[in-house]
């Protein structure tokens, strides 16, 4: 029994022991390798720093000549180990910079947060300074062009001039790049359009050669826009008649009336979904009690908003004439006048007008002057003697003949 404990507290020391022993051999390895003196290279990264200062001055950073900085720390290896895995720049202060050409500057090591700056020393670097080529900065502005190529659904659809904005880009860069570029070009490639296009599209600046000039990955060139705004408008052609509207009265209509327009079409151009619902283009009014057996008059030609006119003219004559009819005079003294202001009175002048009369001729000889009056509208007419339109009209039978044309009667108006 007693033989048993003993060889159980003798196990158990022994373990006791051995723990302790692993403990202290395990805190001297860490001890060791944490605090072994470690080389290594690690690449930094140049960051400038007061950039915008060096630009206030019409100066920029063209390149950065000492391209790759590599530097070899010496340090415990836990402090190399987060160097590593952290972030080492060097940085660059361009703030007492005064003129273009190279400059060489020291530059200051920044530290990851992690690290122990203080346990760390620097045992030699690829470049103990950097090299940087400063340049004045040159503004242009430089001219766009927009170049499409492709095509429409159909031949009835027409490519207008493409529309676009800005015309003009503004780059800033060194001088010996800026003065290279010639313009710059929009170029679009699209098939089948049927109706317009607007989209932001890329530009490229093209050189003094005709050549694309690629700046990809040039941080000291600056260009004022990203995209170029373009509208491609696509047109349908159609060729649109002209039109008049007649105001017919008791001796004329359609069926005795020949209408003649110089040209009698237009050919237009417009949004296909706008052009395609138009039909005809009216010129205008005549009004058919206006004139004897024929007239002559000519109308602007004016295209609805957003449509353009290919053809070109800008007037159209039409002639109206009418068939079967005769013209017959009769002198009136039957002279009226309607609307007298209040308060004054008035002196008709005139004595007879001579007033033409349209119909058949069977109709035309059963009309004689006691038929007729004509009658003038004093609204708005002051005191004075004063010419005043009137108007023919026929009274005391019943015909289908009508006066035309238009009258004027002297008439005086003074107050009572």
């Amino acid at each position: 029994m007693l033989k048993e404990k003993l060889s159980k507290i003798s196990t158990k020391a022994f373990y006791i022991v051995f723990a302790i022993i692993v403990s202290v051999a395990l805190w001297l390895y860490v001890e060791i390798t944490e605090n072994d003196m470690q080389t290594r290279e690690i690449p930094v990264e140049i960051v400038l720093r007061n950039l915008d200062v060096l630009n206030d001055r019409g100066l920029l950073v063209s390149s950065i000549m000492t391209e790759n900085l590599t530097i070899t720390f010496e340090g415990p290896l836990v402090e190399i180990n987060r160097l590593m895995s952290g972030h080492v720049t060097a940085e660059v202060n361009l703030a007492n910079i005064p003129s273009a050409g190279p400059h060489v500057l020291d530059y200051d090591i920044i530290w990851p947060q992690s690290v122990n700056a203080n346990a760390i020393s620097i045992r030699g670097s690829s470049a103990d300074r950097v090299t940087l080529l400063i340049d004045r900065i040159y503004d242009r502005q430089i001219e766009v062009h927009v170049n499409y190529t492709g095509g429409t659904a159909s031949q009835d659809l027409v490519i207008e001039p493409a529309e676009f904005d800005p015309h003009v880009i503004t780059v800033r860069g060194p001088e010996e790049i800026i003065s290279q570029i010639s313009h710059v070009v929009v170029p679009i490639l699209r098939e089948n359009l049927s109706s317009s296009i607007t989209d932001d599209f890329p530009f490229v600046l093209i050189d003094m050669e005709g050549q694309e000039l690629d700046i990809t990955g040039n941080e000291s060139v600056i260009l004022s826009h990203e995209t170029i705004r373009v509208t491609i408008p696509i047109r349908l052609m159609k060729s649109v008649p002209l039109f008049v509207e007649l105001s017919h009265g008791t001796t004329t209509s359609q069926a005795n009336t020949t209408v003649r327009t110089t040209p009698e079409f237009v050919t237009i151009s417009g949004e296909p979904e706008v052009i395609r619902n138009l039909n005809q283009i009216m010129l205008g009014t005549i009004d058919m009690q206006s004139f004897g057996l024929s007239t002559t008059r000519t109308f602007p030609i004016i295209i609805p908003n957003n449509l353009t006119n290919l053809s070109g003219e800008s007037e159209a004559m039409v002639s109206v004439e009418v068939l079967g009819q005769g013209i017959a005079f009769r002198s009136v003294n039957n002279l009226q006048v309607i609307n007298v202001p209040t308060g004054h009175r008035y002196e008709i002048v005139t004595q007879s007008i001579d007033v033409r009369v349209r119909g058949l001729e069977a109709d035309l000889t059963a009309i004689t002057p006691m038929n007729l009056r004509v009658i003038a509208d004093l609204t708005d007419v002051g005191t004075g003697t004063t010419s005043v339109i009137a108007r023919a009209y026929i009274h005391g039978i019943e015909t289908s003949v009508e006066p035309i044309g238009e009258y004027r009667i002297v008439v005086t108006i003074v107050a009572d």
